[in-house]
């Protein structure tokens, strides 16, 4: 047997001669150490640098809370009052030498631990406590706490408003989701997403755990949120690179039919494949958490790696390497493993580590070693230079764009839930898109062109749209109406003007102004091409809207006292950011 010191030698031999770009990039978590302070960013990127990695994606959504200045969730306890972490690291890493990019790691399902309650009124579950996910049994600790549910359009809605706050302020390399899925089969049952179902399907009752179209209803719903935020994030930063830490639970699929029976897509319905696939995934993290020197769980790894390599369908793949769990010679193993090709012949363009505050173990949970500055160097000899994170051919030279949109009823402005969107080019369709709970479609993309499009929805008449241009690199997003409506509908707020106090109006695709947090503010919204606005008054509750934020409004013309026109009683949705 060679002498571990010949075999380590010959390890970093063979990883120095690996000069070409990849992704090396490492897990910072938001509970322990990293990113509390400016001094703890500093030592962070002092290590990241020395271990010779290209990445960090750091973790600034944990439970509901916020590791950035939010405008929607409040602040964690952890971090320094008054400290933006997110601009600080920012700001270090890329100005730094070598530069370094961040990838914010939203925690996207969790949202407060069992054992108590979030005291602060800003929290979601003190706003809006009936997005909860509950079991078949009705209870809602999951394994990981109090969640949120994929099938509640609440929920869909406020998540993918803080993922594109944090897009929209921040000058960040990559949004990267965690817990982006269900934590198991009897999960996913608020009572808003079973009647949805119901309603959907012409069902009564309670749907079985494991009822096949109950099951697929579940990972169509957490495709959705993925879809959706991908579609308005990558339109708003064509260059956001779009991750996942996925489940690799159990031993590798033996094949691509195999897929359907790992945990990810049959327990907790994250159907990554079908991310890669659509392309709304642009990097595939999944976490081979595996220790070493257990020669069964060392199986299981090479199995998820050479599946990964495999299975890539276009997009990249990057090895989540569970350190943790091993010796740092064992972490050097796994990765030497990661970079070589699968029996096929293909490769990844990666690896990340779990994690930069746990940096080694002994194949326990619980009992991994903390923030040892061996890890870094061991890292930093292995690879011997620094190189670049790959480039993306569909972000550096973009050959598609993003269609996407809200199909709203024409009368009140409510979604229509499960509308069918046909995408036709030429005359041939090449798209069937279904509305989620929220009206929204998207179809990513599309190769530059001219398309049309047909929308369906019982009860409401078909309408056609026989022209929509299709850009490279860039999202269209259309407000839709069907049916028929006793508003008229104003293109140019100006118009206002000559129309009489009473008539009810529809506006479509207004910028709000400034942020509306609470319905005691005046919401004000205007035109995309001129300065002209308008004061909504909302006699109810809604979700906040950010400045920028794009929304339909449908009210009635009034003339206050003071002589200043505003729509009343007024309806808005939500549109998003384009």
């Amino acid at each position: 047997m060679r002498p571990l010191w010949t075999l380590l030698a010959g390890m970093a031999m063979m990883a120095n001669a690996h000069t070409q770009p990849e992704f090396r990039g490492i897990w910072v978590d938001g509970f322990n150490e990293g990113i509390h302070t400016p001094e703890q960013i500093d030592l962070l990127l002092q290590r990241v640098r020395a271990a010779k990695l290209n990445a960090v994606i750091v973790q600034v959504r944990k439970r509901g809370d916020a590791h950035y200045n939010s405008k929607l969730e409040p602040i964690a306890p952890q971090q320094q009052p008054g400290f933006d972490a997110l601009a600080y690291l920012i700001e270090k890493a890329h100005n730094g030498t070598p530069r370094i990019e961040v990838h914010v790691w939203l925690n996207c399902h969790p949202l407060w631990p069992g054992t108590s309650w979030p005291p602060d009124p800003k929290h979601i579950l003190n706003r809006y406590p009936e997005i909860q996910t509950e079991d078949y049994d009705g209870k809602r600790i999951t394994e990981v706490g109090y969640g949120g549910d994929w099938g509640h359009p609440l929920y869909h809605e406020w998540f993918t408003k803080v993922a594109l706050d944090i897009v929209r302020r921040y000058d960040i390399d990559g949004l990267h989701f965690d817990y982006i899925r269900y934590t198991g089969e009897r999960w996913g049952y608020n009572p808003v997403s079973v009647e949805r179902f119901n309603r959907r399907y012409g069902r009564t009752g309670k749907p079985e755990p494991t009822d096949p179209l109950w099951q697929q209803w579940r990972r169509d719903q957490v495709s959705a949120v993925v879809r959706k935020i991908y579609a308005q994030a990558t339109a708003l930063k064509p260059h956001l690179k779009v991750s996942a830490a996925l489940i690799t639970w159990g031993d590798g699929p033996q094949n691509a039919a195999d897929w359907v029976n790992r945990s990810a897509y049959r327990a907790v319905f994250q159907d990554w494949q079908s991310w890669l696939k659509e392309g709304i995934l642009d990097i595939a993290i999944p976490m081979v958490y595996y220790n070493e020197a257990d020669p069964r769980r060392a199986g299981f790894f090479r199995r998820w790696t050479d599946f990964l390599k495999d299975h890539q369908h276009g997009r990249m793949g990057v090895v989540g390497i569970g350190n943790y769990l091993n010796s740092i010679e064992n972490t050097l193993r796994q990765i030497d493993y990661a970079r070589q090709p699968s029996p096929a012949g293909n490769r990844v363009q990666g690896v990340n580590f779990f994690s930069y505050a746990a940096t080694s173990g002994s194949g326990v949970e619980g009992g991994s070693n903390r923030y040892e500055e061996a890890f870094y160097t061991a890292l930093g000899n292995y690879f011997g230079e620094w190189v670049p994170t790959p480039p993306l051919p569909w972000k550096v030279a973009p050959t598609t764009g993003h269609l996407m949109g809200t199909v709203l009823r024409a009368n009140g402005l409510t979604p229509v839930d499960g509308a069918t969107v046909e995408v036709y080019q030429a005359g041939t369709l090449v798209r069937t898109l279904t509305t989620d709970g929220n009206g929204f479609f998207a179809a990513v993309h599309l190769p530059a062109g001219t398309y049309s499009l047909l929308i369906r929805a019982e009860g409401l008449p078909a309408q056609a749209i026989s022209t929509v241009y299709v850009a490279a690199g860039i999202g269209v997003n259309l407000p839709i109406l069907l049916g028929e409506s006793p508003a008229q509908i104003v293109r140019r707020l100006q118009s206002l003007a000559n129309l009489p106090d009473g008539t009810p109006v529809t506006v479509l695709g207004k910028i709000v102004v400034q942020d509306w947090l609470s319905p005691e503010q005046p919401l004000l919204v205007r035109d995309t091409l001129s300065d002209a606005q308008v004061e909504v008054l909302v006699p109810s509750p809604a979700l906040p809207l950010l400045a920028d934020d794009r929304v339909a409004v449908q009210g009635i013309l009034h003339t206050l006292p003071d002589g200043k026109r505003v729509l009343k009683e007024a309806q808005v949705r939500w549109l998003g950011v384009l």
